[in-house]
C-alpha cells in the first residue's frame, strides 16, 4: 500500500463526519466514492475501477461481519487485491477480504476482541498470477481418492497417481506443475 493510497482513504473518512452516527456501509461508500480513493483504485486499475469499486462495496454490504471491521482498513485491504488485478468477489474465488477477530488491548490497556479485514488470495489468485508471468506450461490441482495414489518415490520425489480409484474416500491432495522449460513438481499432502 502506497503512502499516498493510504493518505487518500484517511482523507476520505474524516472528510465527512457528522454529528450523527453514520452506518459503516455508507461510511466505505463515503470512503470509496471520495475522487482521491477513486483516483488510486483508477491507477491500479485503469477502466475496470468502477467495477472493482462497486465490487467491494457489495462485499461489504453482503457481509455482517466485515461490517464489524473499520471501513478504512477494508478499503486498503480492497487496494491490495487492485494492485494485483484480483476480483474481491467471493463467488469467483481469486481474493477475499476475510474479517479475523483479533485480540487487542484498548486505550487502559484492557484486551478487547476487534474484528479486523485481512486480505487473502485464494488458491485462483495464485494460479492468475503465476500465469501471468509465462513461466508455466501446465498447473493443477485436485483430490486423491483411496485406491488412486500407487507409489511415491523419496528419492526423486515422483508420484504416481494411474492406480485404480476404491472408493469416493479422499485420501490427499496433490498438485503439480511444469514450467516452459522443462522443470516440473508433483506435490502430495494426506487428508
Amino acid at each position: 500500500m502506497t503512502q499516498q493510497a493510504t493518505t487518500a482513504i484517511q482523507q476520505a473518512a474524516n472528510g465527512g463526519q457528522v454529528a450523527t452516527q453514520r452506518k459503516p456501509v455508507d461510511i466505505l461508500k463515503s470512503i470509496m466514492n471520495a475522487e482521491s480513493v477513486q483516483e488510486q483504485f483508477k491507477n491500479a486499475l485503469g477502466k475496470n475501477s468502477e467495477t472493482f469499486v462497486a465490487s467491494v462495496i457489495d462485499l461489504y454490504n453482503g457481509d455482517s461481519n466485515l461490517q464489524l471491521c473499520n471501513p478504512k482498513q477494508v478499503v486498503m485491504e480492497a487496494f491490495k487485491a487492485a494492485t494485483l488485478h484480483l476480483p474481491i468477489n467471493k463467488a469467483l474465488g481469486y481474493a477475499f477480504i476475510i474479517p479475523f477477530k483479533n485480540s487487542k488491548k484498548d486505550e487502559k490497556g484492557n484486551w478487547i476482541k476487534v474484528y479486523e479485514p485481512t486480505f487473502q488470495m485464494g488458491y485462483k489468485g495464485y494460479i492468475q498470477l503465476a500465469m501471468r508471468t509465462g513461466q508455466y506450461r501446465t498447473i493443477n490441482a485436485d483430490v486423491v481418492y483411496d485406491g488412486e495414489l500407487r507409489k511415491v518415490n523419496k528419492l526423486t520425489g515422483e508420484i504416481a497417481f494411474d492406480g485404480e480409484r476404491k472408493s469416493d474416500k479422499v485420501i490427499g491432495y496433490f498438485c503439480y506443475f511444469e514450467l516452459m522449460n522443462g522443470f516440473s513438481k508433483t506435490l502430495y499432502e494426506l487428508y
